[in-house]
């Protein structure tokens, strides 16, 4: 199963309420600013299950584009759909978006 990748504009205009938006940086950088409606799944975690997210469709999102390529690697060859969002929640905020700060 292969891969997608967004840029940010691009995932901005994908971006629907009660759409999946999994971060998978540290539990101490999601809290300093994510993405709007963001869950926080460390990448080690991704890693080691990638398999609870079989058949769903997600984005994932870093601080730049590199450790979200790798959970969506782990996440498509387990069955899942998933999007990676390259520029990541940097670009986010560089844009001008707007950023929760509350550490769910």
């Amino acid at each position: 199963m292969q891969m997608r990748e967004v840029d940010v504009e691009q995932f901005a205009v994908e971006r629907r309420p009660g759409m999946a938006v999994v971060d998978v940086r540290s539990s101490e950088e999601f809290a300093a600013g994510h993405v709007p409606g963001a869950v926080n799944v460390p990448l080690e975690r991704v890693i080691t299950d990638p398999g609870r997210y079989v058949g769903q469709e997600l984005y994932v999102i870093c601080q730049s584009g590199g450790r979200s390529a790798k959970a969506a690697e782990a996440l498509a060859a387990a069955g899942a759909r998933p999007v990676s969002v390259a520029g990541g929640t940097a670009g986010w905020i560089s844009s001008g978006r707007p950023v929760d700060t509350d550490a769910r």
